[in-house]
């Protein structure tokens, strides 16, 4: 443009103030224009290749809020491209406007490095706390053991996930510190009853009573949803030289498994007594007092 004009005559200054007035806001607008362009693809890219693993994991996970999840943790993917693009073109478009670009990357620098070295921990809880919401790994609601702690999840963010203990504490732990984890609400589990009896209890009369016992409980209506198989009578399972104990377990929902061991218990403890046979074995408790299987 500047060349052209000073052949068509026109004056030195008068052909760069020109140059500049026009060449500029095209330049601008260019990069404006190839910066809407990189986002739009960005942004396809994130909700067609990423947001499909994404809710791939998530059907996964197993989870009724996982879908919800996926659509959220997709979109805030994309906004994070479209902002890293804006802020690019920001820079390139004040290069093409004249404004010396070195001070403000020299100072942006120091204070990045200096932000970034105090925040490294808090960095990695950000990056730790997404990829645990990606992959699906717990839930809101959902119990799980996280070193020696063990809780049930009432929040989770990109930094922190807090805990209710079973003794009522909470428990703030960062995600990055988040090394072995253990959902014991995911799935299924298989509830175990275990009965101690005196050695004067007839073993095969035991192991009939577990069985009926079991079933017992399984055609009450209360408990009936809680079987996902039949009952597996395990026989005895260990001894000493006053008891023996027998065993019946069931697979259930990690939800329903300790109300279904109280149930089985029950009736087994109720079963014993009404029939004649030596009840089970009473085990003294921390207290001094006996207590039976049933607690």
């Amino acid at each position: 443009m500047y060349d052209l004009l000073r052949w068509a005559g026109v004056s030195d200054t008068t052909a760069g103030h020109v140059q500049q007035v026009l060449l500029r806001p095209v330049s601008v607008a260019l990069v404006v224009i190839v910066a809407l362009l990189a986002a739009w693809l960005g942004n396809r890219f994130i909700r067609h290749w990423i947001g499909g693993a994404v809710r791939r994991a998530a059907i996964r996970a197993d989870s009724p809020r996982a879908e919800r999840r996926a659509v959220t943790l997709t979109t805030m993917l994309a906004n994070i491209w479209r902002v890293v693009v804006a802020f690019i073109a920001f820079f390139i478009v004040l290069g093409v406007m004249g404004i010396n670009l070195t001070p403000i990357l020299a100072g942006a620098t120091i204070v990045g490095a200096t932000i970034g070295f105090g925040a490294q921990s808090v960095v990695k809880d950000f990056l730790s706390g997404f990829l645990l919401a990606v992959e699906g790994q717990y839930d809101i609601g959902d119990t799980v053991r996280v070193g020696n702690t063990t809780g049930v999840v009432e929040d989770l963010s990109l930094r922190v996930t807090r805990l209710r203990a079973p003794d009522g504490g909470v428990w703030y732990v960062p995600n990055g510190d988040i090394r072995l984890l253990g959902n014991t609400v995911r799935g299924w589990g298989r509830a175990t009853v275990d009965i101690p009896v005196p050695l004067t209890t007839d073993v095969d009369h035991l192991l009939d009573v577990l069985g009926r016992s079991a079933e017992a409980v399984r055609a009450d209506p209360a408990f009936t949803h809680a079987f996902m198989e039949a009952p597996v009578v395990w026989g005895l399972v260990d001894a000493t030289v006053d008891s023996m104990t027998g065993r019946v377990t069931v697979r259930a929902p990690f939800d329903r498994r300790e109300p279904l061991e109280r149930a089985i218990r029950h009736e087994v403890f109720r079963r014993l007594e009404i029939e004649g046979a030596p009840p089970p074995r009473r085990r003294p408790a921390s207290d001094g007092t006996a207590t039976t299987p049933d607690g």
